[in-house]
This record gives C-alpha cells, structure tokens and sequence, in this order.
C-alpha cells in the first residue's frame, strides 16, 4: 500500500474507529468487541492523519510525539479489550493495566490535538475534542478516586462514558476532515504561514 493510499483511506478508518469507540463507550454488552475493534481502525486512521501532516514545520515534534505514545495507548487498550473479551485474564486486572494505557492516551491525544491546531489543515473541532476528551478523562479519573476515598465508593462511571464520547467524537470529525482533503490533494499538503 503507498503512503497516498494510507492517507486516503486512513479518513473512512477514522470515522469507522470513532463511530466504533463511540457507541463502545455506552453500551455496556459489547463494548470490548467494539473498543478492540474501533482502536485497530484508529490505529490506521491516526497513522494517516499523521503521514498527511508531518510535512508541515508546524506539527512538528509536537505531534510526532502525540501520534506515538497514541498508538501505543491504542494497541496496548485493543489488546486489552480483546483480552477483556475473551477472558484471558480476570476483571480485577483491567483496573491494574489501565496503568499503562490511560496516560499515555491522555496525554498523546492532548499533544497530538494541539499539534493538529497548530497545522491549521484538519478541522479544529476534531483537534478540540480530543484536547477535551484529555481533560475530561483526567477529570473522571480524579472524580472517581476522589470518590472512592471519601464515599467508599464510585458511582461516576458515567464521567468516563462522556470523555469516551468526546475522543469518539473527535476521531470521527479529523476522519471525515481528512477524507474530505485527501480526495482534492493526497500527497504532501500545502504549507500554511
């Protein structure tokens, strides 16, 4: 596959990723199938994304580092949900191996959305969403320990369903930015000052 066919389907493998990553985060029953599935869709879609902008001086580093510890963050979490999925391990560890997935994906989405700001090429709702669903997942992980220490317990899940939402969301909107540019212009993008 050339680099100008991965950039051009790497839009519908956004949209496909988010819509996936979306209705995962709110339907309970199959949401491993759907997370799993949804990130090894994105795992595509963000590699597009990021071959269609690196050329761009304003990207830059900012965003390579964004896109890598994202991919990580998405294979680590498929192959959790996959896990989940089939039972491999019990349910008390996906707490436990949450630590290395949940940083990285906040961080590297923060990172890689202000990278997508900067390059002014992909649509800003998107980027912003993502910058969003960071600051919301934080949120919601701070929430919920916050609650468990002083309650005894939580009952904030939902915090973490709508900060899924957003990152479903925003893949969704880059995704259908990039399809949209990559039919007119596949191979390197103009240089914006």
């Amino acid at each position: 596959m050339t680099i100008s066919n991965l950039i051009r389907w790497s839009g519908p493998a956004a949209i496909l990723g988010g819509v996936l990553c979306f209705f995962g985060s709110f339907l309970l029953e199959s949401s491993g199938i759907l997370w799993a599935a949804g990130l090894a869709f994105l795992v595509m879609g963000i590699a597009g994304i990021y071959l269609y902008l690196r050329h761009l001086e304003r990207f830059g580093l900012l965003g390579t580092v964004g896109f890598y510890m994202s991919i990580f963050a998405f294979v680590v979490l498929s192959i959790i949900s996959l896990g989940d999925l089939l039972n491999l391990w019990g349910s008390q560890w996906l707490d436990t191996l949450g630590l290395l997935w949940s940083p990285w994906l906040i961080l590297g989405s923060a990172l890689f959305g202000v990278a997508i700001l900067r390059a002014r090429r992909l649509p800003r709702g998107g980027a912003w969403l993502l910058i969003v669903f960071a600051f919301a997942e934080l949120g919601a992980t701070l929430a919920n320990v916050i609650a468990i220490v002083v309650f005894g317990g939580s009952s904030l899940g939902w915090l973490w369903v709508v900060a899924a939402g957003l990152f479903g969301l925003g893949w969704v909107w880059l995704g259908y930015g990039l399809w949209s540019e990559s039919g007119a212009s596949v191979g390197q993008p103009p240089r914006v000052s």
